[in-house]
């Protein structure tokens, strides 16, 4: 059942990421709307380490390595998902102020 949950979640950010990514680099897109869309692939990339990290902790055999490298992961995957969120409602905020101001 974990390894569903986790397969899941890994390709679906994955996923979610470079969808993200590529989005966000187009040409001819708003300046916030690029941001906001980095915001959410941060987010994606958080997540993906999140789970990689909470991954390394299901092997029976836990040496310190593979304890520290986990940690590692997941301290950048809630760094990344931590400030992904933060800057996309920072940029939201700011796109909804321009769209009210314009509109």
């Amino acid at each position: 059942m974990w390894f569903a949950i986790y397969l899941t979640g890994f390709v679906g950010s994955l996923v979610l990421a470079l969808y993200f990514s590529i989005m966000a680099r187009q040409r001819g897109i708003h300046p916030l709307a690029s941001r906001m869309t980095l915001g959410k692939m941060n987010m994606a990339i958080g997540v993906l380490f999140t789970l990689m990290a909470l991954n390394q902790f299901t092997f029976e055999d836990l040496t310190g390595v593979r304890i520290g490298v986990a940690l590692v992961l997941l301290l950048v995957g809630l760094v990344n998902l931590i400030f992904g969120t933060r800057n996309y409602i920072q940029y939201r905020r700011g796109w909804i102020m321009e769209l009210k101001k314009n509109g």
